[in-house]
């Protein structure tokens, strides 16, 4: 593929403009990035040198063989959207990829352009000044996106756009497909969707708070949209909308549904906890105090499959009130082979991930599983069947670690030494529901 020469005059701009056979393979590319996603992360300097010393030498010897117009629309997405184009050394650059974009009418560069506003619309700079002047000053016609865009949301004007575009997503009942529909390739990006995305979050503010399911489910979308599209930048940010609101109340379909979407997508934050960096740690506080009950829930489920469920009703009750009382601060459940695939089993029924947290048992046992619980500074290890509660201090060295994905013998089943804590038999009569709970309350 051969490029046309630089145009050198001059009086006449010096512009990139590149004849030939490439149309198809831009399209291409278009496609894919339509399909995908653009990523407009600033991608690593030693590359972006090596692109841009290429680029000036094709300049200087007016060498454009194998150069198509894709490549010319990534030096120009990938410069303006790095510390470069602020570098004295690039200003050449800077200056024939700018009169380029004013004069070609080729729409991969003119995306290019766009994707590289959209990610730089908060940043400012002297190159970014001219660039957003010339994109600003072309003809609709020219630029690759809706022009209602430009025209009812003030998409050039940084002061305004992310404010309207904001309000206009947080009225949408599908806010990323209507991103989408402007041309807009990748929504996700940094840049004037995350501010327009922090606009439609304080826009939903209040029907958050007074719990209003559409405002949940708008806020879902966007973080998910289909099942090859996940947020990344905006993931964190958008938790924290989910979860705060329920510091106040917890309508239980409503915290059921959003429970599932978090736990279905980024997991259990006891076990992925790199998928909840960023997370506020008041969220975090609630996303533990559900996942507490729900290994509560989870661990009588199980129970209920395996014979004899029916001397477990007391224990299910028992328990059940001590973590209504928020006694319980972390919880985790161990299961036998049978266990975890009843777990399997009742995570396909309920269409929900949370019943694969669990810890497995690393021994062959029949009949029993295990709930490890932190009560204050106390861990409590109930079981089945005729396992005795055991209730480990502090200071105890042989209490069981929760979180753990895999427990020996000696782990799951040791017993508080002397003065480091208690063992108390099921009897029938129901006393070790007293003496458990009065050490409970004199310990934690």
């Amino acid at each position: 593929m051969k490029l046309s020469d630089v145009l050198t005059a001059a009086k006449k701009p010096r512009i990139i403009d590149l004849k030939g056979t490439t149309v198809h393979l831009d399209r291409a590319v278009t496609s894919l990035q339509r399909r995908w996603g653009v990523s407009t992360k600033k991608q690593n300097s030693n590359d972006l040198n090596r692109k841009l010393q290429d680029f000036e030498r094709r300049l200087s010897s007016n060498d454009w063989s194998q150069f198509p117009w894709h490549m010319a629309s990534d030096i120009f997405r990938s410069f303006f959207t790095s510390d470069c184009r602020e570098d004295s050394k690039w200003k050449n650059t800077a200056t024939v990829l700018i009169d380029t974009l004013e004069k070609t009418e080729r729409r991969s560069f003119c995306r290019a352009a766009i994707d590289a506003y959209i990610a730089t619309y908060n940043e400012t700079g002297l190159q970014l000044e001219r660039f957003r002047a010339v994109i600003r000053a072309k003809p609709v016609k020219e630029i690759p996106i809706r022009q209602k865009l430009i025209t009812d949301y003030d998409f050039f004007n940084p002061q305004v756009a992310h404010i309207k575009i904001g309000k206009a997503l947080a009225e949408s009942d599908t806010p990323y497909k209507l991103a989408k529909s402007w041309d807009i390739l990748s929504p996700h990006s940094l840049g004037l969707f995350q501010s327009a995305f922090q606009e439609m979050l304080r826009e939903n503010d209040d029907d958050l708070q007074k719990m209003h399911r559409p405002s949940f489910e708008r806020i879902i979308n966007w973080l998910r949209p289909n099942s090859n599209t996940k947020a990344e930048i905006s993931r964190a940010l958008g938790i924290d909308a989910l979860v705060l609101p329920f510091k106040k109340s917890e309508p239980a379909v409503l915290r059921d549904d959003i429970e599932k979407f978090l736990i279905r997508n980024y997991g259990d934050p006891r076990i992925t906890p790199a998928e909840w960096s960023g997370v506020s740690a008041d969220a975090l506080k609630i996303m533990n105090r559900w996942m507490t009950s729900k290994s509560l829930k989870m661990f009588f489920d199980i129970i209920n499959k395996f014979e004899g469920s029916h001397m477990w009703e007391p224990r299910r009750k028992f328990w059940t009130a001590i973590d209504d009382r928020k006694w319980i601060d972390e919880a985790w459940v161990v299961l036998n082979d049978k266990g975890a695939q009843y777990a399997k089993s009742l995570a396909e029924e309920h269409d929900d991930k949370a019943y694969m947290s669990h810890g497995l048992l690393n021994f062959h046992e029949r009949e029993k599983c295990f709930f490890i619980m932190k009560v204050g500074t106390l861990t409590i290890v109930e079981g089945t069947h005729n396992f005795k509660v055991r209730v480990f201090k502090n200071e105890a060295t042989n209490a069981p670690i929760l979180r753990n994905r895999s427990y020996s013998k000696n782990e799951i089943s040791s017993v508080p030494n002397w003065s480091k804590g208690e063992a108390f038999i099921h009897d029938v009569s129901g006393k070790w529901m007293t003496k458990t709970e009065t050490f409970m309350r004199n310990n934690r």
